[in-house]
């Protein structure tokens, strides 16, 4: 931290020239700590510290002396792991490591925010690469069936829709048109997604509707349909979501992927992809 004297300060030790990063007096209590705990662990490991111990009759119990010896231990790797972080020296070995190894090292506590197992982050994590592939595959399933149910249902520019609003105090018919179609947003989960533009003539604005709304509304006749079958371009069908928008950082891993997902869909892409079940 600097002083009012524009010098650093260590919040550690209080002494100008360094800050708490680099304290020689904080990374020398580190290393004597590592070796303090590790010295216990290892007393209590060889029964020297029985005496120390919960016992049963004389004898000291095995679960006391056990607990004792992981409970140092792992304040020794703690301590070992500071040190390692500050210095790039292994106290376990009396090494100097890589940048790699080092990064390594750390990288074992790390918990990825998508699959939540260690050792790797959400940006390099394979499974959200291979639940990609499969959201990929599925969404052109479900992109081709939406599509095949505009063309049964004969939905096509200049398809009827009617509804009801309200205007000037009453409910008045107004009439929509079909003006355009976009695919893009129909995927694996957003199965039933607005695709289909409907566009007022007498200055309603625009909306859009999903398949199955332009299903009930042709059902309840609410809605003309076409003379002719939609016929899309060859390309319409292949917009697919980037990465980064299907599996935004700040979700987790959905359900549906996952080892006990159950959505037989995704264990066929899987099969079919030769990607392994999670497990």
């Amino acid at each position: 931290m600097p002083s009012y004297t524009g010098t650093i300060r260590c919040s550690h030790c209080w002494t100008s020239g360094h800050n708490k990063r680099k304290c020689p007096r904080l990374t020398g209590e580190i290393k004597e700590q590592y070796e303090r705990q590790a010295r216990t662990a290892e007393r209590y490991r060889s029964g020297e510290y029985d005496h120390k111990l919960r016992t049963a009759g004389d004898v000291a119990t095995n679960e006391a002396r056990e607990w004792n010896v992981n409970y140092h231990a792992n304040r020794a790797e703690e301590a070992r792991k500071q040190y390692l972080k500050r210095t790039k020296i292994d106290l376990a070995t009396g090494k100097k490591v890589t940048n790699k190894a080092a990064k390594a090292e750390r990288m074992k506590n790390v918990t990825c925010g998508y699959c939540k197992d260690r050792g790797h982050t959400r940006r390099v994590c394979p499974a959200v690469k291979e639940d990609y592939q499969v959201y990929k595959a599925l969404s052109e399933k479900y992109k081709q069936a939406a599509y095949a149910k505009l063309q049964e249902l004969n939905v096509n520019i200049g398809s009827m829709v009617f509804a009801r609003r309200w205007v000037s105090g009453e409910y008045r018919n107004a009439m929509y048109l079909v003006t355009a179609f976009d695919m893009s947003n129909v995927d694996y989960h957003n199965q039933d997604a607005r695709c289909v533009k409907v566009t007022s003539p007498q200055g309603y604005g625009d909306h859009w509707l999903s398949v199955k709304q332009m299903a009930n509304q042709i059902e309840e006749g609410k809605a003309h349909a076409s003379a002719s079958p939609l016929v899309l371009a060859p390309d319409a069908l292949n917009a697919v979501k980037l990465i980064k928008e299907a599996f935004p950082t700040s979700d987790e891993r959905q359900y549906c992927y996952g080892r006990y997902g159950s959505d037989e869909d995704v264990g066929k892409v899987r099969e079919t992809l030769g990607i392994p079940t999670p497990v």
